[in-house]
């Protein structure tokens, strides 16, 4: 899963229109991770399985993939995915999917009678699936109710969030989340416009902030409406605090000499993760891994992603 920068028809990068289930970074991540047959690993942002389904074929029949995702969603297609790489293939990992997010992984290996991990794979931000639903509101392209939940069972959806937040917070939640220079413009526009009718639709916000912005930043290269709607649904879903959970997590479960790998679509993901590992981890990317010239091409949306992996310490909390 990765994150939407654009047009919000696909995940990251350019936001140009990209197949479902292209995962990013996928051989670097599976090098960096050193799979070898019999391996625990937990995907912990399972998605609809990209990532998933050259795991379980490098783990072989002996090994056993842990899925987590806190959408339930978007399991049904993470399930078809693996059921299909299975058939295609027959020695491939027992798979799980539990419907949690990836700090509550130590619950999930005990469902499954597991003491713990050899491997963890975090691949964050926004899936594909959630982006081209509707009625989801993720998506700044089409009409639909302003939702933006990730868990679907969550209480506070982005309208509940939009109708109820104080401007100052707001504004600086859109320039830190979403590094909108135009941010308190943005804040100012919606305050006013709630004051008059509920902001309840994704047309609605992509509206006011199209009339906050000056004319020259409405033909910008990325769609206008990126950078809010990336900030609110960061806040909406707390994406930065489950990362923080989800990390610790990972280092709890992880064996000595397990390894934890990280794709980030944002500077403040990628900055959290970087201190993490080198305060919990035998680094091993100094830099981040970034995607080829070739695969940009191919596939726009793994522009932003960046790849960190670390190695459990023995002393590791």
């Amino acid at each position: 899963m990765d994150e939407t920068s654009t047009n919000g028809s696909s995940k990251g990068g350019d936001g140009s229109r990209q197949p479902v289930h292209l995962p990013v970074l996928l051989q670097e991540t599976l090098a960096i991770l050193e799979l070898r047959e019999g391996l625990v690993v937990v995907d912990g942002t399972v998605g609809a399985g990209g990532h998933a389904r050259a795991i379980v074929q490098a783990i072989g029949p002996s090994g056993h993939l842990v899925g987590l995702d806190r959408d339930s969603e978007i399991l049904v297609s993470a399930r078809a995915a693996l059921a299909a790489a299975a058939e295609a293939s027959g020695a491939v990992a027992r798979v799980s999917l539990h419907h949690l997010p990836h700090a509550s992984m130590q619950a999930a290996l005990a469902a499954e009678g597991l003491p713990g991990c050899d491997r963890v794979l975090l691949d964050l931000g926004v899936s594909s699936l959630q982006l081209d639903r509707p009625d989801r509101g993720f998506s700044f392209m089409v009409d639909g109710p302003l939702d933006m939940r990730m868990d679907a069972s969550a209480p506070m959806t982005a309208a509940d969030w939009l109708a109820s937040v104080r401007e100052e917070a707001l504004a600086d939640a859109i320039f830190q989340f979403g590094e909108e220079r135009y941010s308190r413009r943005i804040a100012r526009r919606i305050v006013e416009a709630r004051r008059r009718t509920p902001i309840v639709r994704t047309r609605q916000l992509v509206d006011l902030v199209m009339g906050a912005l000056p004319a020259p930043a409405r033909h910008s290269r990325i769609h206008p409406a990126t950078r809010t709607f990336q900030a609110i649904r960061m806040v909406v879903n707390d994406e930065l605090g489950e990362l923080e959970r989800g990390l610790a997590a990972a280092v709890e479960c992880l064996t000595p000499g397990g390894r934890l790998a990280v794709i980030s679509f944002h500077s403040l993901e990628d900055r959290i993760v970087k201190h993490f590992l080198r305060a919990q981890c035998e680094v091993l990317t100094k830099k981040p891994i970034e995607a080829t010239e070739d695969e940009i091409r191919s596939n726009p949306r793994s522009r932003s992603a960046k790849l960190r992996c670390g190695v459990k310490k023995e002393t590791a909390a």
